[in-house]
């Protein structure tokens, strides 16, 4: 049953103008979660002498990763296949944003539209799941222990083989392309033996390379949450998970409210979840 669905605004930037740039389709038998990556401001390349009022001032509209997400979530329900084939589709389809708005990449404004994303679907007592980078899919049982959770393949298999490769600090231009060139979808960036880029979806078709899917058991009264990374740091927690087993949207809310606020910093980002109860 489908319990309920939100995307929380980023904290940081309540009060400001900025695109909402999460997006999500839900129904009883299959959900979207998507992460649009965030776009360079315009005219400002060197990030550490810009405010965050002037980043939003000058921050594209429409934003290309708003509409990568837009296009990802009504693509979703409208095709049929794996939920990896899905995926496929949605990229394609922001692959037609990017030929129709980026008439030559070049990695910082003019980087491709894209999108990170994870999807669901029941079939009878199986989860089938399936995602890309760091949005992703977790299972609890009813009493609150974790019974499966996707893994972060940015976080756990990318992030720390770049924070080694002495790259200059990503508030510079040179940092953003080479990550965004060098890191994202290259399938031979190969370290210690092992791919280290990242996925997302961005219409290339090497995006494919990483997308990762599967299935999972169902019990009566497992919790199933499609989230994006703004929730990561919530989803070990005790009092989130106590508040996902008893569950109250407005209570819920406000607890995510109050963490947000008391923390910007760990708990402030865009996030969105869908929640599910078997």
């Amino acid at each position: 049953m489908l319990i309920y669905k939100n995307t929380f605004e980023n904290i940081k930037t309540i009060g400001l103008d900025f695109p909402i740039e999460d997006q999500f389709y839900a129904d009883e038998l299959c959900a979207i979660v998507a992460d649009g990556i965030t776009r360079d401001p315009i005219g400002l390349p060197d990030f550490s002498v810009v405010s965050e009022q002037e980043a939003v001032r000058k921050y594209p509209r429409p934003s290309g990763a708003e509409l990568a997400a837009k296009k990802i979530c009504a693509k979703f329900p409208s095709v049929s296949g794996s939920l990896k084939d899905r995926l496929v589709s949605c990229n394609e389809a922001v692959k037609n944003l990017n030929d129709k708005y980026i008439k030559e990449c070049d990695y910082l404004e003019n980087d491709y539209y894209g999108s990170v994303a994870a999807c669901i679907e029941f079939q009878e007592n199986i989860l089938k799941y399936a995602y890309i980078c760091d949005c992703g899919v977790i299972v609890y049982d009813d009493n609150g222990n974790i019974k499966f959770q996707t893994i972060d393949d940015k976080k756990v298999n990318s992030d720390p083989y770049k924070s080694k490769s002495n790259l200059p600090p990503w508030y510079l231009p040179e940092c953003r392309k080479i990550v965004r060139s060098e890191w994202r979808n290259n399938p031979n960036n190969i370290v210690d033996g092992k791919c280290v880029s990242f996925g997302a979806l961005t219409g290339e078709k090497t995006a494919i390379e990483f997308i990762k899917s599967g299935e999972v058991p169902l019990s009566k009264n497992d919790s199933i949450i499609v989230y994006s990374d703004g929730f990561s740091e919530f989803l070990h927690e005790e009092e989130f998970i106590k508040n996902i087993l008893e569950f109250n949207s407005e209570k819920f809310e406000n607890y995510i409210d109050k963490k947000s606020r008391e923390d910007s910093s760990r708990y402030g980002k865009e996030k969105t979840l869908v929640l599910y109860r078997y």
